[in-house]
């Protein structure tokens, strides 16, 4: 494959939780390789520091070892997050990792937002794009098995990356270890190119938007099979689907059908009775035991869709999937009466959680290009060393952030206000739901007492009760417990 300029850039991230929007990048590697998989820079590998108001999982740290003493040896999280967008907004860049697009990204957006650094541009300017690996590991397994062990748990397929690694005797060295695991994510996808050029090849294809449209519009018109881990393993994360609506309030967006599932209460139920049991807790459902099989596909995530096509017949016996039910399905719900209507109102009323604080608002609203330039002007500021920019900004949203990015990056321009305004702000983290960090450190202690932790998962557990201490005298001090 001759060299076009374009190139891959493989990345991951150990992280203090799983929440992007409560939780912090604690450390970050990066690789940046040629259309052939070939490495064309060093290797981009850095912590980074803590905030005051981030307490990080007991449980996720005991998983990286990455303590908040061994995350301040790193960068702020501007100045990490700065580098990162400079490599990710290199042109003709296709940033891709394994699991990246729900996870990883999600935890990138958030910090750029948090920052001021605009949290979608390095994803499509210059034609760049985004990928990921995870779904064609689990489509070459459901689909072209050929060439790769598959590993197995009670019977049932795992897609992890650290299984499929040892499994295939890939070179894993250190699972949860951000470059250790950008090496195995970029070898696994070298085993899978290897043995599977076509489907690597057709993958790729799938980062454009008018790809999946032209599989998945007009509604109704193509079954397809879908690959996601919102289908179960024993499925190998595999379904036969048909679109049946535009997603109402979220462009570039189809509702679709699992034609492996029944599909009655789809066709009967009525829209109060569908949302009931797309959105209620199982326990609350009123009018079906189990959630009925309706997706919605993203075009921009990169989802693997194909033709039913690729569906040979020995694949629809290994997969237990009928393909004249499934064409049986799919002619019944083409006769439902106003289906795409009814399904479209299901998804117009979609709850989700409000915000709350700035920091969790990213999705709340598209930042305008005034904010955006007064952003702009603060972040090359804040590159040439430079004294701070105070933005007028328009979205209250951006105002929050920028005073607190001030007390991150350049506490000693602060006025007496802003530095109250700060200590108060990381107190109120502290303190909350039912005083957090007291809560941390019980649980801490709980830890601390369990006879069965080795040698290392104690010094992490001690590591963080020191940590949280010195939080608890640095701000809490003076503030009383209840």
């Amino acid at each position: 494959m001759e060299s076009s300029g374009e190139s891959f850039y493989w990345y991951d991230l150990e992280t203090t939780g799983i929440d992007p929007r409560r939780d912090r990048v604690v450390q970050f590697a990066g690789l940046r390789t040629d259309l052939n998989l070939e490495p064309i820079e060093e290797p981009f590998v850095t912590y980074v520091r803590l905030a005051p108001e981030i307490l990080p999982s007991v449980e996720a740290t005991l998983i990286t070892g990455i303590t908040p003493a061994i995350a301040e040896q790193g960068e702020s999280e501007w100045q990490a997050l700065s580098e990162i967008n400079e490599r990710f907004s290199m042109a003709k860049t296709c940033v891709t990792g394994f699991n990246s697009i729900r996870f990883d990204d999600e935890f990138i957006r958030f910090g750029f937002y948090r920052n001021l650094i605009d949290p979608y541009g390095r994803e499509w300017r210059d034609g760049n794009s985004r990928w990921d690996l995870i779904d064609l590991v689990r489509a070459s397994g459901a689909l072209r098995p050929d060439g790769l062990e598959w590993p197995l748990r009670d019977g049932i397929p795992v897609f992890s990356l650290e299984q499929m690694a040892r499994a295939n005797k890939l070179q894993h060295e250190n699972a949860h270890d951000a470059m250790s695991d950008v090496e195995a994510t970029l070898a696994l996808a070298r085993a899978i190119r290897s043995c599977q050029p076509e489907l690597y090849a057709y993958a790729l294809t799938l980062r454009q938007k008018t790809a999946i449209g032209k599989l998945m519009l007009p509604l109704g018109e193509q079954i397809c099979v879908h690959v996601s881990g919102i289908y179960p393993n024993r499925r190998f994360c595999l379904a036969p689907i048909v679109s049946v609506a535009l997603h109402p309030t979220i462009d570039n967006r189809v509702i679709a059908v699992d034609l492996a599932g029944d599909i009655d209460f789809i066709c009967e139920g009525s829209v109060d009775e569908i949302r009931n049991a797309v959105f209620a807790p199982a326990e609350q459902r009123r009018h079906a035991t189990t959630r009925p099989g309706l997706v919605t596909v993203a075009f921009n995530q990169c989802p693997f869709i194909a033709p039913i096509s690729v569906v040979r017949e020995a694949d629809a016996d290994r997969l237990n999937i009928d393909l004249g039910q499934v064409q049986r399905s799919r002619e019944t719900l083409a006769k439902c009466p106003d289906l795409a209507e009814r399904i479209g109102a299901v998804y117009m009323d979609e709850e989700r959680d409000p915000p709350g604080d700035a920091e969790y608002a990213l999705y709340d609203g598209f930042i305008s290009g005034a904010d955006g330039r007064s952003s702009e002007r603060l972040q090359q500021a804040l590159k040439n060393g430079n004294a701070w920019v105070d933005g007028e900004y328009s979205d209250p949203r951006l105002a929050t952030l920028a005073q607190r990015l001030k007390a991150r990056v350049r506490p000693d321009e602060m006025d007496p206000k802003e530095r109250r305004a700060y200590v108060e702000f990381v107190r109120h983290r502290l303190m909350g739901d039912d005083n957090k960090l007291n809560a941390f450190l019980d649980e801490l202690h709980g830890w601390g007492k369990d006879d069965g932790l080795g040698v290392q998962d104690s010094k992490v557990v001690a590591a963080l009760i020191n940590h949280g201490e010195k939080l608890r005298a640095q701000f809490l001090g003076n503030v009383s417990d209840g």
